[in-house]
């Protein structure tokens, strides 16, 4: 009975509370306080995503199912969050969470209880409540993830460095920058410098810098280590107008904090990505270029499910608090595949230059030693000429002996007779005072 009882008890604490029914109102001026709320008329809140309709919400948690329970809003994009209960006293945020929690307890706090933030962004309300249990293993997981995930970026980025001090190539530079990139921006969502204790204020700047990056990058990259032919200079210069307009986006979001800001950021990293996903699917061959566009797609359509779509309170596919690092894994993959494609590449080209090089050095070699030989032979000939004063005809024909050609060819060659020849071969004996042919050739090597 007792390891019964155990067993019910750990069932009870491992699974989630029952859905809690939570009100919303939206404070459109402002001035609501917690004294005047409770006099206002909250709507059930269906749907926690209501996309640009931001402002200042207050929420209204009538009751919970169990004695004890964590409140937890999973969103990163919220400010100024402040819980009263029905008393109007201000319950403690909890210290050491990723995403900002509160324990409950209908021994401690008069319900209902009433959530107020501020969301400058979207209007986006992931609030869940859970026991103890629940949240603690939930905690555990998200960490392990956490875990994984860093460990993982930071491996990769170490990798990269690594490539580049090997082969000094500047293509791995800007893979470590996209990586970095792509870390800015889920620091950013997961919240996890909240959990270090790290207060930057908002962290929203963090993320539109990091989607900002993903797509100079990806110009960069197509501008530099992607040759255009000329009926595709129609790419780059999309590709600058989209940063250009990109860039604009930036320092607007960074001046108003405008939802629509962030949204033109986002959208335009996400094309200009897929632009250079195009190029890429257009160069490469065979199987290789469906298995790229079948990833390509998956990837693109997260993309602007949550960094567009999302935005907006247009729902594809419901997100959870794993899908910015999800994507990032993705995309790291990805990353990962093109660094050791672009290594082995480097590598192989490396060997044939090294290949070629030498083939180049000993044909070099040969050619200076033959070089040598002939500039030896030219100086021996020059003073056998300023010596003996030897004629133009007499010099060839001295050469021609040298060869080892015969009297009928070096006739032929220069068109005498064979007197003539006769006459030229006598002459050259005379002045090298020689006696043979054999002699005269001797002479001449």
């Amino acid at each position: 009975m007792k390891l019964l009882l155990v067993l019910l008890g750990f069932l009870l604490c491992s699974v989630s509370l029952p859905p809690e029914t939570i009100y919303h109102l939206k404070d459109a001026s402002g001035t609501h306080t917690i004294t005047s709320v409770k006099r206002a008329e909250f709507t059930e809140l269906h749907s926690e995503n209501l996309g640009v309709d931001n402002g200042t919400y207050w929420f209204k948690i009538n009751n919970i199912s169990q004695p004890r329970a964590i409140l937890e809003l999973q969103t990163s994009h919220v400010t100024t969050l402040e819980l009263y209960d029905n008393n109007g006293t201000l319950v403690p945020i909890m210290k050491d969470t990723r995403f900002p929690s509160y324990f409950i307890s209908k021994d401690l706090h008069s319900f209902p209880l009433y959530l107020k933030g501020d969301f400058p962004l979207e209007a986006f309300f992931p609030i869940t409540i859970s026991n103890e249990g629940v949240y603690a293993k939930n905690d555990r997981v998200n960490m392990l993830g956490i875990g994984f995930f860093y460990g993982t970026s930071i491996a990769l980025l170490i990798a990269t460095l690594i490539f580049f001090f090997i082969v000094k190539n500047t293509k791995f530079i800007f893979f470590a920058f996209i990586i970095s990139g792509i870390l800015l921006s889920v620091i950013a969502q997961d919240n996890i410098l909240n959990f270090l204790g790290i207060n930057i204020g908002n962290t929203f700047y963090l993320e539109a810098l990091g989607h900002y990056s993903v797509g100079l990058m990806a110009m960069f990259f197509m501008v530099f280590y992607l040759k255009l032919r000329s009926n595709q200079q129609w790419i780059k210069w999309s590709i600058f107008s989209i940063v250009a307009i990109s860039t604009f986006s930036l320092f607007f979001f960074i001046f108003t904090e405008m939802l629509w800001g962030l949204i033109l950021i986002n959208s335009c990293s996400i094309l200009a990505t897929a632009l250079l996903w195009i190029l890429i699917l257009r160069i490469a061959k065979g199987p290789k270029r469906y298995v790229l566009f079948l990833i390509y797609s998956v990837n693109l359509f997260f993309l602007v499910n949550v960094f567009v779509f999302h935005l907006l309170g247009i729902t594809l596919l419901e997100r959870s608090t794993f899908d910015g690092a999800g994507i990032a894994l993705l995309n790291f993959t990805l990353i990962a595949v093109l660094l050791l494609l672009s290594f082995y590449g480097i590598q192989t080209t490396g060997v044939i230059m090294k290949h070629k090089i030498k083939r180049y050095v000993e044909e070099l070699k040969e050619l200076n030693t033959y070089r040598n030989i002939q500039e030896t032979d030219d100086d021996y000939l020059e003073s056998l000429i300023y010596q003996f004063k030897l004629e133009n005809i007499e010099v060839k024909i001295l050469d021609d002996i040298a060869e080892g050609l015969s009297n009928e060819a070096i006739a032929s060659k220069y068109d005498l007779t064979t007197d003539r020849l006769n006459q030229v071969t006598k002459s050259l004996y005379t002045k090298l005072g020689l006696e043979t042919s054999s002699d005269l050739q001797n002479l001449a090597f």
